[in-house]
This record gives structure tokens, C-alpha cells and sequence, in this order.
């Protein structure tokens, strides 16, 4: 046995110790890293944030119906990526983490390969989705704040994503439309708006006169301070548009900003109602007659009359036999 001495001691000890320190340097320059990742993905995090809002701010610039346009574009736009960033910026900072730690990330990465591959057979629809969120996005046919009608559902944009499009109609019902299910989509508020309005009047009116009062309350609200900022041009009256069953109609129409035009049209009528009140000219409206037929009268309709005339005091009132009329019919055995 060798004795133990201070140059053996610290011949033993040394290598662990400088064992020790490696694994701590390691293990320190290990949190380092993973540190320095953490910091990396949250200034990424940050940095989307700031481009988001800088896009957003850069967007308003225009008059009224640009900017709407510009500010449903951008929202659609930003939080499209911002969802992509986000899952990217996500799925690099935890194979980073992984890789950190001396986990390999390249069987993860195969696996992740067969995966995505399994699930593109499976979830088919799901990809005729995106890609077709991809081309409504890129072909910029509608955005947030737009009011369409896809197929038999209308309703303004709240939300899309690269899967679905969010629509809420005027009571308020939200529905969920998948974009692979997207064939025909009709924008209602592209650019500028307009508001068609088919008045009917009664035959025996000028519609000569009706259409120059008509032009009369359109260059009246053209000129009013609260809704002439609503219009892009002066109101129209063309023209006769069809011969109805029981009216003439006429057509009369203003062009407005997007998303105006019921309003407008609402204050036409109500003015148009007004001023023809006030013009002494018809609107027709359907009237309902019945008809019993020439030989019949309904149930309880004879005894009602009957009463009538007594109180009237047309006929004598019927009391037994005395009151009342006497008819004589041939018996059948008579010749």
C-alpha cells in the first residue's frame, strides 16, 4: 500500500475536480445557449409585434373608401402572418432547445417528414382549405369588414384564417364557412357601394312630375352636410324600370362609400314617403275583396241579413205563423 501523500492527493483529486469544472461549464455554457435562444425567440416575438403595428399605421393614408379598403386588406393580412410567424418562430426555438440539450433532432425531423405526409393523405379537405385561403388571400377577393354573400349565407367578414371565413349576418348569427367550400363569393362593399331603390307609383300619376320630385330629394340630400359625405356622386333618377300589376316603377340610384349604401336608401324612402304625402302622389297598395259567389252565402250570412232588415224595420218581424210568408209547393202526387 502506498502511503498517501500530498503529491498523490492532488494527483487523484485534480482530474476529478477538472472533471467536475468541465461539466459545469458545460452544463453552464448549455443554459447559456438555451438563454440565448429564449432571448433570440422573444425578441422575434417582439419584432413581429412591432411589424404588425407598423404595417397597420403605414396602411391609413386616402380618402374615406381607400382607407377602409386598405385597413381590411391589412387585417387580413397581418394576422395572417402574424399566426405563421408565431408557429414558426415557436417550432425553430424548440428544435434549437432540443439540440441544445444533445437531443437529435433529425430523427424527430424524419418522423415530423412521415407525419406530415400521413396527414396530407388523411385530411385532404383540410389542405384544399388552406390552399384555397392562400388564393383568396393573394387574389385579395374579400377581407375583414367586407360584407359578401357565399352562397346562400350572408353576412361582414369578422375573422379568416388560412382555413375558414367567420361571417355574422344582420341578426346576428355567426357562420363558419371552410374555404374549400368557397365557389362564388359576391362583395357587396368592393371600393364603393351603391343603393338601388324601385319606387311604384299609381297609374293615374305624372311620372314626369313624380320623377323631377324624385330628382328634388335626391339633390336635397346631396346637399345635406350629414350624408354628403356619404356619397361619391349625385343621386340618379333613370327612369321608368318596369310597368307593374298595379304601378309604375321607377328607378333611382346613389352611389356611396362602402357599407353606406342601406343606410342612404333607408333616408330615400323615408324622404320620398314624406314628400309624396305632402305632393298629393299615390303609392299604391294591394286592396282584398271576397267573393261568396253569385249563388252563395256563408254559413249564418241568410240569418244575419234577415236580422238587419228587421232592425231596419224592412220586413215585419217574424212571429209564428202570423208574420210569416206562405209558400205552396206541388206534392210529387200532384199532375
Amino acid at each position: 500500500m502506498n502511503p498517501v501523500t500530498p503529491d498523490s492527493l492532488l494527483a487523484d483529486v485534480l482530474p476529478l475536480w477538472w472533471g467536475v469544472a468541465i461539466n459545469w461549464i458545460a452544463l453552464a455554457n448549455a443554459g447559456l445557449r438555451i438563454l440565448v435562444a429564449l432571448f433570440i425567440a422573444w425578441l422575434a416575438f417582439r419584432g413581429l409585434g412591432l411589424l404588425s403595428r407598423r404595417i397597420e399605421a403605414a396602411s391609413v393614408q386616402g380618402d374615406a373608401g381607400t382607407i377602409s379598403l386598405q385597413e381590411q386588406r391589412t387585417k387580413t393580412l397581418v394576422g395572417l402572418v402574424r399566426n405563421i410567424g408565431i408557429v414558426v418562430i415557436v417550432v425553430l426555438t424548440l428544435f434549437t432547445l432540443l439540440g441544445i440539450v444533445g437531443v437529435d433532432i433529425r430523427p424527430l425531423l424524419a418522423g415530423a417528414g412521415v407525419i406530415g405526409l400521413a396527414i396530407s393523405f388523411g385530411a385532404q379537405s383540410l389542405v384544399r382549405d388552406v390552399i384555397t385561403g392562400l388564393f383568396i388571400l393573394f387574389e385579395n377577393q374579400f377581407g375583414v369588414g367586407d360584407v359578401v354573400r357565399i352562397g346562400d349565407v350572408g353576412g361582414m367578414v369578422e375573422r379568416m384564417t388560412l382555413r375558414v371565413v367567420v361571417l355574422r349576418d344582420v341578426h346576428g348569427t355567426v357562420h363558419v364557412i371552410p374555404n374549400g367550400e368557397i365557389k362564388r363569393v359576391s362583395n357587396m362593399t368592393r371600393s364603393w357601394s351603391r343603393a338601388v331603390l324601385e319606387i311604384g307609383v299609381a297609374y293615374k300619376e305624372d311620372v314626369d312630375r313624380v320623377m323631377q320630385v324624385m330628382r328634388e330629394v335626391g339633390a336635397e340630400l346631396w346637399e345635406h352636410e350629414e350624408w354628403r359625405p356619404l356619397l361619391i356622386e349625385e343621386i340618379t333618377v333613370p327612369g321608368i324600370e318596369s310597368f307593374g300589376d298595379s304601378s309604375v316603377v321607377i328607378r333611382m340610384m346613389a352611389k356611396t362609400i362602402p357599407l353606406k349604401q342601406w343606410d342612404v336608401a333607408r333616408e330615400l324612402r323615408r324622404r320620398l314617403k314624406n314628400r309624396f304625402d305632402a305632393e298629393g302622389i299615390e303609392i299604391p297598395f294591394p286592396h282584398r275583396t271576397l267573393y261568396w259567389g253569385a249563388d252563395r252565402i256563408p254559413a249564418g250570412g241568410e240569418e244575419e241579413r234577415r236580422r238587419r232588415e228587421e232592425q231596419s224595420g224592412a220586413v215585419q218581424p217574424r212571429d209564428g205563423l202570423a208574420g210569416s210568408r206562405s209558400r205552396q209547393f206541388p206534392s210529387s202526387r200532384d199532375p
